[in-house]
């Protein structure tokens, strides 16, 4: 039979697709924003250029899904499994910089992934 947290975890996979997802395309979408605007040079003018960046509104949308379905697989899972399988993320990302940016993965990366990896997985109930 399953632990408790991994049923919860895999009743809440739908959540941790949308979490995964909107994490992962928040930071895309800042890095190709920050890209895009510059340098910061902490004026009002900046400020306002930044908030009309369709960019960091749909990063904004982003945040909200994040934090929606953190909410609720939170609801439904024990936050000592929940927050250290937000690891996932880093890997995610990791992923989609590769893909989009064209950022290499060095060795010492990939063996970070599998770190994270085994790390989530060693998160599991012994039950």
């Amino acid at each position: 039979m399953r632990s408790p947290a991994l049923r919860s975890v895999v009743a809440s996979l739908p959540l941790w697709l949308v979490l995964i997802t909107c994490e992962t395309t928040l930071q895309m979408l800042l890095k190709t924003a920050g890209d895009r605007i510059g340098a910061p040079t902490l004026s009002v003018h900046w400020v306002v250029t930044v908030l009309q960046t369709p960019l960091v509104l749909a990063a904004g949308a982003c945040y909200v899904g994040t934090f929606c379905s953190w909410m609720l697989i939170l609801k439904r899972t024990p936050l000592s499994f929940a927050f250290p399988a937000t690891a996932v993320t880093y890997v995610s990302v990791l992923i989609g910089s590769y893909w989009l940016f064209d950022e290499r993965i060095v060795p010492w990366r990939y063996l970070g992934i599998a770190l994270i990896v085994i790390g989530i997985s060693l998160l599991r109930d012994s039950d």
